[in-house]
């Protein structure tokens, strides 16, 4: 993936533990902007929040990503070979917000057909 041209903090590139098929490629990598989803950026200054809207773990995004298996969907913009995708998804991990409603947006790059990008996660309520 491209570098991005300003800071989202701490970011996670992890082995997946079951392997996952979106949209026909076989996913086994994710790389996870864990402060980014955890913050947000400030739409002005596009730097990271101070306060913080979520607490989840690397774990937990993962969980996100698992219900992704096996959908075929469509890209809502494109930079060059990286497609970017963004679905409304019921919060899997257990706790405060249990079955809530977010906002998942990631990449998929066509030269590393194995890895998902999770760009951020905010709540769609």
């Amino acid at each position: 993936m491209e570098k991005p041209d300003f800071d989202r903090g701490k970011v996670e590139t992890i082995s997946l533990k079951r392997r996952l098929i979106f949209n026909s490629n076989l996913i086994t990598k994710a790389v996870v902007e864990i402060d980014h989803i955890n913050y947000g950026l400030n739409k002005k200054t596009r730097k990271l929040n101070s306060k913080r809207r979520t607490n989840f773990a690397i774990f937990d995004i993962e969980k996100f990503l698992m219900l992704l298996d096996g959908e075929q969907l469509m890209a809502t913009k494109y930079r060059g070979r990286i497609s970017q995708f963004e679905v409304r998804i019921d919060c899997p991990v257990k706790g405060r917000f249990f079955e809530k409603e977010f906002i998942l947006v990631f990449d998929t790059d066509c030269d590393r057909l194995d890895q998902i990008h999770a760009i951020t996660l905010f709540p769609g309520w």
